[in-house]
C-alpha cells in the first residue's frame, strides 16, 4: 500500500503528467500511452492518479485531515519568526531584506501546503471505500447507474467520481473529467444534483438530460431537456447562468469566460447512440475529438484544411468506419498506421 501511495504521489508531482490531464493532445497522449505500454503494472496507478487530478475538490476533503486553518497559522507564525531571525541587526536595508525573506519563506511553505493537500486528496479519493471512480479507455463508452438511479453514459478517455451512497438530505455530487451524457432523476424533495467540471465551475440540476464535455481547458454543457443552472464560483464576481433546452454554454477555464448560444443538441449528443454528426463542424474540432476521445495522433498536411466545415455523419464505435466516413465528407485521402492518422 505504501508503495502504491508513493507511486501515485510521484505521478501527481510530475509536471508532464499534470499537463497531460489538464491539456491532452496528440503528443502527450502518445507519450503516456506508450509509457503505460512499457509499464503495464502501473496502469491502475495511472487511472487512480487521473481520477484524483481530475476530481480533486477540497470541499470534499476532511477538515480533520487537512486542518487548513492550523496550517496557515503555523505558516504565519513561522514567517514572523524566520523574518526576525533572518534580518541582520543594524542593517540599513531591513525593509527590502525582510520582503525578500518573506517571499522565499512563503514559497517554501506554499510548497509544503500544496503537498499536504495532494497527499490528503490521495488518501481521500484513492483509498476511501466510500468513493467510486469510473474510467473509460480511448474509444470506450460505459453506462453508469448512480446511487439515486440517475444514469450516465461516459464517453472515451473519461473519468467520473462520486460517493458510493447518497443520503436522503445530501446534495448529489459527481466530478467529471472528459465527456458524459446525464439523465438525472427528479426527486420529490427537490434534491440537487451537481456536476463539478472544475474546482470553480459546476452544473446544478434537479432532474433533466444534458451533456457535459470537459477537456483541453474548456467545458461545454448542452441541454437536451429540463433546466440547469451553471455556477461560476471563482471569478472576481460569482456568476450564475440558467440554461434552457436547445442551448449550449461554454466556459473557458483560464479566462473564466462563460458564453451561451442556441444549438441542435443532437449534434453534440449523438455519440451516445454510436454516431458522430457533423453540422458545419470544422476539421479542427473533429481533430480534437479524434485525439482526446480516441487517443489518435492526427497530422493534417495542409493546415488550411483545419478550417474546412463538414456536414454528414459517421459511426463512432468503429474507428475504421469513422475515418472512412470522414474521408468521404472531407474529400481528402486519410491513412492510418497504428495510432497515427494522416490527412493528405
Amino acid at each position: 500500500m505504501k508503495s502504491d501511495i508513493h507511486s501515485i504521489y510521484n505521478l501527481l508531482s510530475d509536471p508532464s503528467f499534470l499537463d497531460w490531464i489538464k491539456n491532452p493532445n496528440g503528443e502527450n497522449n502518445r507519450y503516456w500511452e506508450e509509457w503505460q505500454g512499457t509499464n503495464p503494472e502501473r496502469k491502475a496507478q495511472v487511472k487512480q492518479a487521473k481520477a484524483i487530478a481530475s476530481s480533486i475538490d477540497f470541499k470534499k476533503t476532511s477538515i480533520e485531515n487537512i486542518r487548513q486553518d492550523l496550517i496557515f497559522q503555523r505558516i504565519q507564525n513561522s514567517i514572523n519568526k524566520e523574518n526576525e531571525d533572518a534580518i541582520p541587526k543594524g542593517s540599513t536595508k531591513n525593509n527590502k531584506f525582510k520582503e525578500q525573506a518573506s517571499i522565499r519563506i512563503w514559497m517554501r511553505w506554499a510548497a509544503i501546503f500544496v503537498g499536504l493537500l495532494v497527499v490528503s486528496s490521495i488518501y481521500y479519493f484513492a483509498f476511501n471505500e466510500d468513493i467510486i471512480s469510473h474510467t473509460t479507455a480511448f474509444g470506450e463508452t460505459k453506462n453508469i447507474t448512480l446511487p439515486d438511479g440517475s444514469e450516465i453514459k461516459l464517453n472515451g478517455n473519461s473519468t467520473l467520481t462520486h460517493s458510493r451512497i447518497w443520503e436522503k438530505d445530501e446534495i448529489r455530487e459527481v466530478w467529471l473529467e472528459g465527456e458524459g451524457y446525464f439523465t438525472v432523476n427528479h426527486l420529490g424533495d427537490q434534491q440537487k444534483f451537481i456536476v463539478h467540471a472544475t474546482s470553480d465551475f459546476n452544473v446544478e440540476v434537479v432532474g433533466t438530460e444534458f451533456n457535459v464535455l470537459n477537456r483541453s481547458g474548456k467545458t461545454k454543457v448542452v441541454l437536451s431537456s429540463g433546466k440547469v443552472m451553471l455556477n461560476l464560483q471563482n471569478s472576481a464576481k460569482a456568476e450564475r447562468l440558467q440554461m434552457l433546452p436547445g442551448e449550449m454554454a461554454e466556459y473557458t477555464h483560464n479566462d473564466q469566460i462563460l458564453t451561451k448560444k442556441e444549438v441542435d443538441p443532437m449534434v453534440y449528443t449523438s455519440w451516445r447512440n454510436n454516431r458522430l454528426l457533423f453540422d458545419d463542424t470544422s476539421l479542427l474540432e473533429i481533430k480534437s475529438i479524434l485525439e482526446s476521445t480516441y487517443g489518435l495522433t492526427v497530422i493534417v498536411e495542409d493546415e488550411s484544411l483545419l478550417e474546412k466545415r463538414l456536414y454528414g455523419s459517421a459511426p463512432s464505435n468503429d474507428i475504421t468506419l469513422l475515418l472512412k466516413g470522414l474521408e468521404r465528407s472531407l474529400g481528402n485521402q486519410i491513412s492510418i498506421e497504428g495510432k497515427l492518422v494522416t490527412i493528405k
